[in-house]
């Protein structure tokens, strides 16, 4: 009985003493963890240029609210005005009128071009910025990084010869190159 009193004793005197566990250096964690936040803007980058230069039909992947139902109309507006004029960016691109600018937007190459080139990149850029916008809204994406998919959607589905403005290492600057 006498030792179950000191071992008593003890485990009472041990349980109140204080430990510290502090240290020198702050306690480092290095965690290596890779998050694809803007696949799902990729995705949807691709299904509306699937839309304008392939044959799907559109895609509805968002929850509709007022202001979602106002802006997907404005977007399919846009889509269709785009697949309406895509031949006419695609024949201006194999002429070489026309480049696609890092930021996804079409930008002239050439001096003294006819009005309508120029009119119709005008309303192209107007078309894409509405649905780069929609589309940065709807996914809670910064406008930036919405706009670098679309660009590289473009690029991907681009056929030779087409002017892309693109970064040379090189030359540290971006410049207009052919794909």
């Amino acid at each position: 009985m006498k030792k179950l009193g000191v071992v008593l004793i003890m485990v009472v005197f041990a349980a109140c003493a204080k430990l510290s566990v502090e240290t020198k250096k702050p306690i480092q964690v290095d965690i290596n963890m890779r998050l694809d936040v803007y696949q799902h803007v990729v995705q949807e980058a691709d299904s509306i240029e699937s839309q304008i230069y392939g044959d799907s039909q559109p895609e509805v992947n968002s929850i509709f609210t007022i202001g979602s139902v106002y802006a997907a109309d404005n977007q399919e507006d846009a889509i269709r005005r785009r697949k309406e004029r895509a031949a006419k960016i695609e024949n201006y691109f194999d002429q070489g009128y026309i480049g696609e600018n890092r930021k996804g937007y079409l930008s002239l190459l050439k001096n003294d071009l006819p009005s309508q080139v120029e009119e119709v990149v005008a309303k192209e850029n107007k078309d894409r910025q509405i649905i780069y916008e929609n589309t940065a809204e709807k996914n809670n994406a910064k406008l930036s990084a919405v706009e670098k998919i679309f660009f590289k959607d473009h690029y991907n589905r681009a056929p030779s010869g087409w002017y892309f403005e693109v970064y040379d290492q090189s030359k540290e600057k971006y410049i207009w190159q052919k794909k």
